[in-house]
């Protein structure tokens, strides 16, 4: 798993590469939908390369390690937002941060936690709704949630979420390995932190916890 995750990201990054430079020709409406598309599969096997590989260093005993910065927090949470937006062009991201607290976090481990949470709120979300972004530090800690309308999460596939292989049973689309939340989870572990879902009829609210105390120095 792992060697066929590494292998897999030149050629990746290569018709990625190829696709964004298409966006910026010429093209009639067909073409620009099916060069959207490809970007939202460029962006999607990304993803899932990413989880293998995080998935294989965790069976081979290596977990998942932090590279901890003391850098700002929000532009990297802004450039998943971009990213996912130049995507999902036809979605709607409301986004709201209040980050003034410095954080020791890892960002790149931050940001593809907030990848997938984002992904799948775009993904079994109501087309209709809006997904909603709410980051903020305060003296407890960092909170981060994704929020999106849409049919509840069943309560047997709530309990199931966070294990490795498991997918969103019951949802329209089941698309993925199942390791997206799992791998998140893990994430916030090692930072010291937690994720919770509620799932309603009104919305579905993803939220990381990391409490300030707990934090790594």
């Amino acid at each position: 798993m792992a060697v066929l995750g590494h292998d897999l990201r030149n050629p990746l990054a290569s018709i990625g590469a190829g696709a964004r430079l298409l966006t910026k020709s010429p093209l009639d409406d067909r073409a620009r939908t099916v060069v959207a598309m490809m970007l939202k599969s460029v962006d999607r096997m990304g993803n899932l390369v990413d989880n293998v590989m995080d998935f294989a260093r965790g069976r081979l005993g290596g977990g998942i390690t932090l590279q901890l910065s003391n850098e700002p927090l929000q532009p990297a949470l802004e450039q998943v937002v971009g990213e996912l937006r130049s995507v999902w062009t036809e979605r709607e991201i409301v986004t709201h941060f209040a980050l003034e607290r410095t954080l020791s976090v890892d960002h790149k481990r931050i940001a593809q936690l907030f990848s997938n949470l984002l992904g799948n709120a775009l993904t079994h979300g109501s087309a209709d709704r809006p997904v909603l972004v709410i980051a903020a530090t305060s003296d407890t800690g960092l909170e981060l949630s994704v929020s999106n309308g849409g049919k509840p999460i069943p309560d047997s596939a709530l309990e199931k979420l966070f294990q490795p292989f498991s997918r969103h049973h019951g949802q329209e689309r089941t698309e993925g390995l199942g390791l997206g939340l799992y791998i998140a989870s893990r994430i916030a572990e090692a930072h010291g932190g937690r994720i919770d879902v509620v799932s309603t009829p009104q919305e579905t609210r993803f939220t990381l916890r990391i409490p300030m105390a707990l934090l790594p120095e």
